[in-house]
């Protein structure tokens, strides 16, 4: 991953030291963007986002002092990693009220199911599917809560709760 950053940069000098500040930053660098972002990949994405921000504005950054470039490296992460939170908070709502939508249409086949049938058609389910029905359904934590407690995004909650609801379908229909 160094080799991009590094190929943006030209002279031999300017890699070496940019290479020496990737090894010294990059861990603290992700432990800030993960304390915000509570996501693998988002941390990442936001490390690799900075990382590209100093390869690009190296010149300038050479400048600084130990301790101004790490309060400046600090600030660029948490800002990186506080834009991707909301452009995911968006993606979010948006995708909430879509399946909000959509879960009104689907759960109407469930309500004129008998409550114990249904109880032991999702005891029935793989376990996947169980929890996250039992969360949602009987628990009524929201999508977000889900995903914070499971530690997967909300859009893998969204895609197990319709695929949970699909199989529980399936099997009340064939009356399994």
């Amino acid at each position: 991953m160094i080799n991009i950053y590094l190929s943006v940069l030209d002279t031999a000098e300017d890699k070496a030291e940019f290479e020496d500040l990737y090894i010294k930053y990059k861990q603290r660098m992700y432990a800030v963007a993960y304390k915000i972002l509570n996501n693998v990949e988002d941390a990442e994405d936001a490390v690799h986002d900075t990382f590209i921000k100093i390869a690009d504005n190296f010149e300038m950054i050479k400048k600084f002092s130990c301790q101004e470039l790490q309060s400046y490296i600090v600030i660029i992460v948490r800002n990186t990693s506080i834009n991707i939170y909301r452009k995911n908070q968006k993606n979010s709502e948006y995708l909430t009220r879509l399946d909000d939508n959509q879960i009104t249409i689907n759960v109407d086949f469930f309500e004129n199911i008998d409550r114990d049938e249904l109880i032991k058609a999702i005891s029935n389910l793989p376990l996947i599917y169980k929890d996250i029905l039992f969360l949602h359904y009987f628990r009524k934590y929201t999508t977000k809560e889900i995903s914070e407690m499971l530690a997967i995004s909300v859009d893998a909650v969204w895609k197990r709760i319709e695929r949970a609801k699909k199989l529980l379908k399936e099997k009340l229909e064939k009356g399994e």
